[in-house]
């Protein structure tokens, strides 16, 4: 599903682009998977990780743009990708449908402007629109500022995985399921 291109300005006074990444932006994705699953241990993966090419990528955001039921809108600041929200079905059957699960990410020298809160409310709106009746997220519980944002927007918590994730250092975090209802 295409998110219609939209100008906003942050709290900074920067102006924001929002917009579908297209499959021309496949190896700019790449490039920024990379620097955000490198920037905080709260990503699911890291950047070695990232190693789809660019024609995969490119199926990727051609099945999304294709899709009736999953949406993702990127931020650009100056041309640069500083951040990327998605939502898609939990599930094509019908038991299933009416759940989304949801996934965020900012460069780090983007935080604190204000893009998550943006990138949230159009996710949240455009859930709506599809007919999502709950969106569902993950977040490493030691995710602090994610979190109170997630709370803010009314997200609850439902659970927790303990040791969802262990880093290279061995040591393990836990990790929040959040649920909203739309």
């Amino acid at each position: 599903m295409i998110f219609d291109m939209k100008s906003v300005i942050l709290k900074s006074g920067v102006k924001c682009t929002l917009r579908s990444p297209l499959v021309e932006d496949a190896e700019s994705m790449i490039d920024y998977l990379k620097t955000t699953s490198g920037e905080t241990e709260f990503m699911i993966r890291y950047p070695e990780e990232v190693n789809m090419t660019i024609e995969e990528e490119e199926g990727i955001l051609k099945g999304i743009i294709d899709s009736k039921n999953s949406i993702m809108i990127a931020a650009f600041i100056e041309d640069e990708l500083a951040a990327n929200a998605g939502i898609s079905c939990v599930g094509e059957r019908m038991k299933l449908s009416h759940r989304a699960t949801f996934g965020i990410a900012v460069k780090q020298k983007f935080w604190g402007m204000g893009i998550g809160n943006i990138l949230l409310s159009e996710i949240i709106s455009k859930s709506s629109e599809i007919g999502f009746e709950q969106v569902e997220l993950t977040v490493a519980e030691s995710n602090y500022k994610a979190i109170s944002l997630y709370e803010k927007f009314g997200f609850v918590k439902y659970g927790t995985v303990p040791n969802a994730f262990k880093l290279k250092d061995g040591s393990y975090c836990g990790e929040l399921i959040m649920i909203k209802t739309l």
